[in-house]
């Protein structure tokens, strides 16, 4: 099954859900925005982290684009689908990412010997975590993502290669979630 932004807005119990996640759906209208979209057009935020951090669908692919209040950018799924069944199955996939700099040897290692201690944290800010990723997969029509730490990969480093985006505020650009890999 297809998660369409349309269907996401629509169902008010797994926007609850997600709340937990870190992903508070938004209405594009009313959501802050504080970079230049225009090169992404077009352009639609789709949810927004406590911290300020905003997701969007990006482009005539819709990729997503997480822009972060630490001034970072990146793509980090090739739709909205993958998006949710990363966020859902691995709450923590920003810190993989961030500790590994990017690489797919390093995320998949971290995420292999690390997981425990991710869960933990995650159970901890959740309690509900489990049922809440069942209920979320029967509501949406996710799957455990297969390889998620490759499909990351992909998004960050080939599907948004190339990525310029910039802050209002002061024209700066936002830097890359992780340096180009050599």
């Amino acid at each position: 099954m297809t998660v369409t932004l349309e269907a996401l807005r629509a169902n008010r119990r797994a926007r609850a859900l997600l709340q937990g996640f870190d992903f508070e759906v938004q209405d594009h209208a009313t959501a802050p925005l504080w970079f230049d979209a225009t090169p992404l057009a077009p352009f639609e935020i789709v949810a927004a982290r406590c911290s300020g951090c905003v997701y969007a669908l990006v482009g005539p692919q819709r990729h997503v684009l997480l822009a972060t209040s630490a001034g970072q950018a990146a793509i980090v799924a090739a739709n909205l689908g993958d998006c949710l069944e990363l966020i859902v199955a691995h709450p923590y996939w920003q810190d993989i990412l961030c500790r590994s700099h990017g690489g797919l040897d390093a995320m998949r290692r971290l995420l292999r010997d690390k997981i425990a201690d991710f869960e933990a944290e995650a159970h901890d800010d959740d309690p509900d975590l489990a049922d809440h990723r069942a209920q979320l997969r029967a509501l949406l029509g996710l799957r455990p993502p297969r390889d998620p730490m490759q499909r990351l990969h992909h998004a960050v480093t080939t599907l948004g290669a190339g990525l310029h985006v910039r802050a209002i505020r002061d024209g700066d650009p936002l830097r890359p979630m992780v340096r180009a890999m050599a």
